[in-house]
Order: structure tokens, then sequence, then C-alpha cells
């Protein structure tokens, strides 16, 4: 079997590649039959989602087909209902969409001592029972970690949480969505 990934920016590929060994079932392996493709924005992902999956339908092994957009300002079910339509419209290929809700940073927030140790100076007692972090996908997660991490970057924290993320105690109920998706679509 091979495994597609397919997602809107970089720094969701650099944060995927530090979260999938733990998740990815024996006999699937980051570069060898699970492949994590990158694009420059949610537009452009989907502009490329048609030609990739009547693509994929061609291969001499089965494939599967992962999408992971953030939801941003837009309505979630309907983010996730296009990207299906995108799939499902194009090839009978299986396919998993989850949405990172608003975006791929609210997963950090979800789990604030894994912030602490990605940010030693960062302290996460301050932070953890404030209301607009207990639930940590309705905020505006990127200009929350500015605020009270001014040294924060994208694409750093994309490579420095995974490792540091105990994923069972995670806030986030998207980051739970996308944990219990991929083991369960991965595992079929």
């Amino acid at each position: 079997m091979q495994v597609e990934i397919l997602v809107e920016e970089r720094s969701m590929e650099f944060f995927l590649r530090g979260v999938l060994p733990s998740l990815l079932p024996e006999g699937i392996s980051l570069d060898e039959n699970c492949f994590i493709r990158a694009h420059e924005g949610k537009q452009h992902l989907q502009k490329e989602i048609p030609p990739k999956v009547r693509a994929y339908q061609h291969y001499s092994i089965p494939t599967k087909v992962i999408i992971i957009q953030d939801q941003d300002s837009s309505d979630c079910k309907e983010v996730k209902q296009k990207l299906a339509a995108l799939v499902n419209e194009n090839s009978t290929l299986p396919s998993l969409v989850r949405i990172a809700c608003r975006e791929l940073e609210a997963w950090y927030l979800g789990d604030m001592d894994a912030l602490e140790k990605a940010y030693p100076h960062f302290k996460a007692e301050r932070h953890r029972n404030r209301a607009k972090f207990r639930d940590p996908d309705t905020c505006n997660a990127s200009d929350e970690l500015r605020k009270i991490i001014p040294d924060f970057q994208k694409s750093t924290a994309a490579r420095r949480m995974p490792s540091e993320m105990d994923f069972s105690k995670n806030r986030s109920g998207s980051f739970q969505h996308l944990v219990k998706g991929l083991k369960s679509f991965l595992s079929q």
C-alpha cells in the first residue's frame, strides 16, 4: 500500500514528519511508501487535488489519500465536504480529510507542557487555565502564540513541537480527530 498525504503548507509537512513515525502502522514508513506533499496554500492544494488523485488511481499498488487543511475563518464542515468532493469526483481512492481547527498552531496550544519544553522561557502554568486557551481550536492561535512567545515562528515550532507533545493529553479536538482518524484509516 502507498499513502499520499496532501497538505496546504510546508509547516504542516514539518509537523507531520515529527508526528507520523509514532502513528504509522507497521509496514508504512515515511518517504518509502508514505509521502507528504506540501503545497503553496489552500488554493494551490485544492487546485492540485483532482489531477493528483486521478494519477494516483493508476499506481500499480493500492493507494490511500489523506488531505489536511487549516479551517481558518471558513466553516469546518463546508471545507471538509469540499475537499472530500474534490477527491470523490475524480477518483475512487480511499480517502481521509482532516481539518485543523482553526489552524495548525492550535494543536500547539493544546499541549502547554510541550510548548514549555520547546520554548523553555515560556511558562505554561501562567497560561494553562486562561479561558481563551481551554479550547485552543476556537482562538486565533498564531496571533496568541506570538503574544505569549515573542520568538515564535511557524516552521521552527513545526519542527520542535512533535517530539515534545503528549498526543493523549492534547486539548485540541481537531488534533485528537487527526490522531484517531489516521490510526483508524491506515489500519484498514
